[in-house]
Parts: structure tokens; C-alpha cells; sequence
């Protein structure tokens, strides 16, 4: 009898101890697949990157996904004593964003947008680029955005999502990650950096620019690499051995010092995304104010034109 109550007596004691808690969830890289972010959606905040009013609920969005608005996002500042639109957030208003859409210093972020096209993607990588230069380290991006995750037939919800206000608070900015337009010059006349220009061929030769680009053309000395060629037919990123493949072509290797841009740095931030972060390139900046600020400044472009 005293074996039988004994025995019951340790088995209900051990049943009441609690089951040592999970292993911490790391993201397993900058990119995440459909099918990671289903097995682990309510253990990490997707935040949703877009920069209209309607399509978050119009559309759909993926469950518990939580509205950015990429314009928010953007702010203005003055170089030289001239002022530039579009620009990164300093660091008081980049932590207000973030804690408002319920970003945490421990948060595990996955990014995602639209997915419609290219274009779409920088949103998300604009973003990453700026929870990384503000030193948050857990974020990743969700490869091929909402489209790709409808497209698989996962389930999107219409309605709009409450975000807890979080504790984030930007960490010293990593300058490494950034290059304002002195650098630019200066890397010019460095035969160990490259410059890459992310836009299309018909902006980089000068046919076209945006209304708010002052001269058509190209920094001198840019090499052509067009965002867009970054991703495959279906929405996703090519993979890394194409674009390791694909960057050396044009000439720009591992080993250079190499600053992005295009006209507002949101697109050029999928080229420093896929440099710095999927093929480890060292030494990567993104040119924040772009082909906006340098044309503003009045500095010469290059045009295959005249």
C-alpha cells in the first residue's frame, strides 16, 4: 500500500512540475519562406509595409500582420543647406514608429509587403535597412511578400490589426550602413569601391528621370545593376549563387567598398539587402538621399545622351 501511495504521490509530483520552456526562436536568416512563417506566425510580429490607405484590408493581409505605412517612415533633413525629402528618421522618431506599431528591443520582426512587383520589396527592405542601421538584429523579410502567401492559398484576413505599444528604442546608428554625398564624392576616385545605380536602364542612360530629380543621368562611375533583376518570375529572390554571379559581372565584388542608390534609396535598398546580407559583402552603404540629393546639390551626371 505505501509503495501504491508513494508511487501516485511522485507521479502527481512530477506532473505538477512545469516542462522547461521552449528553445528561444531564432529567425533562420535575413529571408523567410511561406512555409517558416506558417509554422511560426504567432511567434514573431509581421509587420505589413505599404505606402497607401486601402489596400492593407481591401486586399487582405496575413493574419495578426500589422500596418506600416511606409511614409511614415520617411522623413526630411538638410545636407549642406539643402533640404531633402525621403530621407531615414532620426532616432527619437524612428523608435516612436516602431514602439507605435508594437516593435520590442526582443521583438523577432518579419517584414512583408504587397508583392505586386518589385517596387513593392523595397518597402520591406527599406525598413530592414533601417532596424538594422538602428541595431535591431531580429528581422527578417518575407520572401516573395502577401502575393506569394496568397498565391500558395494561406489564409489573409480584411480587417485591421491592434498593435501593443512597444518598448523599442534605437540603439547608436551603425554609419558603416550609410553614405551621404561627401562620401559619395570621395569614392569616385577610390579604385576599390563601386557605385551601383538600382534604377532602370532608361534612367541610368538619361531618357527619363522623376519629376523631382533635377538632372537625368547617372552618378559618374556608376555601375548598372536594375532592382528588379534582383528578384525571379515569381516574386521571390533569385538564388545566391545567381546574384553572387550577377553582381561580379557588372563589377562589383565582395571585396570593394560599394554604395547603392536610385532616386529615393527605396529601391537601391534591395540592392544593399542582397549585397550586405544574403551574399556578405562587407563593406556596403546605402546612399539615403539618392539621386534626389546629389541632383539637388548640383553635382554632374553622367548621360549616354550627349
Amino acid at each position: 500500500m505505501f509503495k501504491l501511495v508513494w508511487g501516485m504521490l511522485a507521479l502527481g509530483f512530477l506532473a505538477a512540475v512545469p516542462a522547461p520552456p521552449a528553445a528561444a526562436l531564432d529567425l533562420p536568416g535575413p529571408l523567410v519562406s511561406s512555409e517558416w512563417l506558417a509554422a511560426h506566425q504567432e511567434e514573431v510580429l509581421v509587420l505589413d509595409v505599404r505606402n497607401d490607405d486601402t489596400s492593407y484590408k481591401e486586399g487582405g493581409h496575413l493574419i495578426g500582420a500589422v500596418p506600416l505605412d511606409f511614409r511614415k517612415a520617411r522623413g526630411t533633413t538638410t545636407e549642406r543647406g539643402v533640404e531633402i525629402t525621403d530621407m531615414n528618421l532620426p532616432p527619437e522618431a524612428f523608435s516612436a514608429l516602431m514602439r507605435s506599431v508594437g516593435v520590442s528591443d526582443d521583438t523577432l520582426v518579419v517584414l512583408t509587403h504587397r508583392g505586386r512587383g518589385p517596387d513593392d520589396a523595397g518597402y520591406a527592405a527599406y525598413v530592414y535597412w533601417q532596424l538594422r542601421y538602428y541595431g535591431h538584429d531580429k528581422v527578417a523579410i518575407l520572401d516573395g511578400g502577401t502575393t506569394r502567401w496568397v498565391a500558395e492559398n494561406r489564409e489573409v484576413w480584411g480587417e485591421d490589426e491592434a498593435a501593443q505599444t512597444g518598448n523599442f528604442k534605437a540603439r547608436p546608428p551603425r554609419r558603416e550602413f550609410l553614405a551621404d554625398t561627401a562620401q559619395m564624392e570621395a569614392l569616385q576616385t577610390r579604385k576599390d569601391a563601386g557605385i551601383l545605380d538600382a534604377r532602370f536602364f532608361s534612367f541610368y542612360v538619361g531618357l527619363e528621370k522623376r519629376p523631382n530629380i533635377v538632372k537625368a543621368g547617372h552618378i559618374p562611375g556608376a555601375r548598372l545593376f536594375p532592382f528588379d533583376a534582383n528578384f525571379a518570375a515569381n516574386g521571390t529572390y533569385r538564388p545566391k549563387e545567381e546574384l553572387a554571379l550577377a553582381y561580379t559581372a557588372v563589377g562589383l565584388g565582395p571585396r570593394q567598398t560599394v554604395a547603392a542608390y536610385c532616386n529615393t534609396a527605396h529601391v537601391s535598398a534591395i540592392s544593399w539587402f542582397v549585397m550586405h546580407e544574403l551574399l556578405g559583402y562587407r563593406d556596403v552603404m546605402l546612399y539615403d538621399g539618392s539621386m534626389l540629393a546629389w541632383s539637388r546639390h548640383g553635382l554632374p551626371v553622367e548621360t549616354q545622351l550627349r
